[in-house]
């Protein structure tokens, strides 16, 4: 699991990791490790994050658990809230489109649109808190 995170969420120091292991109430450890694979072949395969109403219910209805269950996993199991795990998948898709050359023809607007968001401001936001830079340095730095 700690490969898994450490493929999808890097080094961000928004992401500590407490030295005390919490455990996800109800559920497993076997049930934690099989959820942490649906999570992601789901986001993988799917990539519902590119959804601009996707929320929480809807994952949690896709992966056939509780909402609080979810909320749990994703704060006690990957240390991040519902929001940056959504957004942190979000940005990393806008950054595969960057350096595919797909994001050329696009404003902000539509670029924050492409990749699930719901506003520039979010997006803005978001992008620089995941890389460190606006879209727009991001884009000038990395123009494939």
């Amino acid at each position: 699991m700690r490969l898994f995170l450490k493929r999808i969420f890097g080094s961000l120091p928004s992401f500590k990791k407490d030295s005390r292991r919490h455990h996800t109430p109800h559920l497993s450890s076997e049930q934690v490790n099989t959820l942490v694979r649906q999570l992601d072949e789901l986001m993988e395969q799917k990539r519902p994050y590119l959804k601009e109403s996707y929320n929480l219910k809807s994952l949690a209805d896709e992966l056939k658990i509780q909402q609080y269950q979810l909320s749990a996993f994703l704060n006690h199991e990957l240390g991040v809230n519902f929001n940056d795990y959504l957004n942190k998948r979000r940005v990393r898709y806008c950054e595969e489109l960057i350096h595919a050359g797909d994001a050329h023809r696009l404003n902000l607007k539509g670029l924050a649109s492409k990749c699930g968001f719901h506003n520039r401001n979010t997006f803005t936001t978001a992008f620089k808190k995941f890389t460190g830079s606006t879209p727009s340095d991001y884009t000038r730095r990395h123009r494939a």
